[in-house]
């Protein structure tokens, strides 16, 4: 299955308080290969109730999204983060 979605629709929820090395490497690795992302600070941005009401079966940190699909940590961003590339122009094969 083809999922069209556009690098603007990478949204990542990380926190700040207590630091969170997971998020700093899932973000530093998308700027890396150059890929925009809306970073979400879960306290800042949205309250920790409000993550939870929205997505109950979260329960770590970063969380990865590739539009409205969620894709995991960290770990799993490492292991997809090629589908992103320029060279398969946006589109994740899921």
């Amino acid at each position: 299955m083809i999922l069209a979605v556009s690098m603007n629709n990478i949204i990542i929820y990380t926190r700040k308080d207590p630091f969170c090395i997971h998020c700093e490497q899932a973000k530093s690795m998308l700027q890396y290969y150059g890929i925009d992302y809306k970073d979400i600070v879960i306290g800042e941005d949205i309250s920790r109730f409000q993550f939870k009401l929205k997505y109950p079966f979260i329960n770590t940190v970063p969380a990865v999204f590739f539009g409205e699909k969620y894709i995991g940590g960290a770990q799993e961003l490492s292991e997809r983060v090629w589908e992103l590339s320029e060279n398969t122009k946006g589109m994740l094969y899921g």
